[in-house]
């Protein structure tokens, strides 16, 4: 990630004025918020994850879409690059969970959910291109809902570094917006609202609430960081949390040292689907679902 350099005088005033309370620093003085997006917004990108369902009772590999797609669902959601990989939230590991479309599908045991494409874009690209996965254990980052993909060779370990120590912290709320939803328009150049954030972190505590932002634009995620002063007028980042969207408000979620795979699979039984078949003759008696076979 970049390093940003500011007078130290100028970094000291605005340190003071935001004691008061979380201040909204765009609004503040907008040409350091503008240095401090353009130091860290090449650590973020967005990913799409889309989902096929496969037919578990099918002698060979079978696997269906939604309405004539190559997919039957898809998610859209922020990936954060780290010196040892890069985090990424739930929707890209369980998408179907965020799809109304699988609802009436998830308490089936016939058919169930596997991923398909993953690909990435970054905030400046609107192409998207292969985010690669390989064999990596995915590890649970915090709260069942963040994971870190151990990956040192996609991004070349350019990436924050990270910090789950407990205690006092005084940093800076990156929150990600949009004009509409992701979903709704793909291809949209996300922007930022930086806020400075007094946050006590606590031993057996995993969240801490927050305020929404003063914007009426769609929000899509954000990042909790930690300014450090390195030399002279010279600061970096450390990734510190993350926001979470918990039962109608946002959290910062602090991040972990577990290594433990957490990922969770839809509950099923035999109920809810009526299986797809490619005899037009039993059509009249199991009509199939709005999908397509791949």
């Amino acid at each position: 990630m970049k390093k940003i350099v500011l007078a130290l005088f100028l970094f000291a005033g605005i340190h003071a004025a935001a004691q008061q309370s979380s201040i909204n620093f765009g609004n503040m003085l907008s040409s350091n918020q503008q240095l401090i997006e353009d130091a860290v917004k090449d650590g973020f990108f967005i990913i799409r994850q889309r989902y096929q369902l496969q037919d578990t009772t099918a002698r060979t590999p079978t696997y269906f879409g939604w309405q004539n797609r190559d997919w039957f669902g898809e998610s859209y959601s922020l990936g954060v690059k780290v010196k040892t990989g890069y985090y990424l939230f739930d929707k890209a590991i369980i998408p179907w969970l965020y799809d109304t479309n699988f609802e009436q599908y998830k308490t089936n045991s016939k058919y169930v959910p596997v991923l398909s494409d993953g690909d990435f874009r970054t905030f400046e690209n609107i192409d998207y291109q292969s985010l690669p996965r390989g064999n990596a254990l995915i590890k649970e980052g915090s709260s069942n809902r963040i994971f870190l993909l151990p990956d040192t060779s996609s991004f070349q370990q350019k990436g924050f570094s990270v910090d789950t120590g407990k205690g006092e912290k005084k940093g800076w709320l990156v929150w990600v917006t949009t004009d509409k939803p992701l979903e709704e328009q793909p291809d949209q150049k996300p922007s930022c609202l930086i806020y400075r954030l007094e946050l006590n972190f606590e031993q057996g505590k995993n969240s801490y609430d927050v305020k929404d932002p003063a914007t009426d634009k769609n929000i899509v995620g954000g990042f909790y960081f930690l300014p450090e002063i390195t030399d002279i007028g010279q600061i970096t980042f450390s990734l510190s949390g993350v926001l979470l969207r918990e039962n109608g408000s946002w959290q910062v979620a602090v991040l972990s040292n577990s290594t433990n795979q957490n990922i969770k699979q839809p509950n099923s039984s035999e109920s809810g689907l009526t299986p797809i078949k490619n005899d037009k003759s039993n059509k009249a008696d199991n009509p199939p679902p709005r999908g397509r076979r791949k």
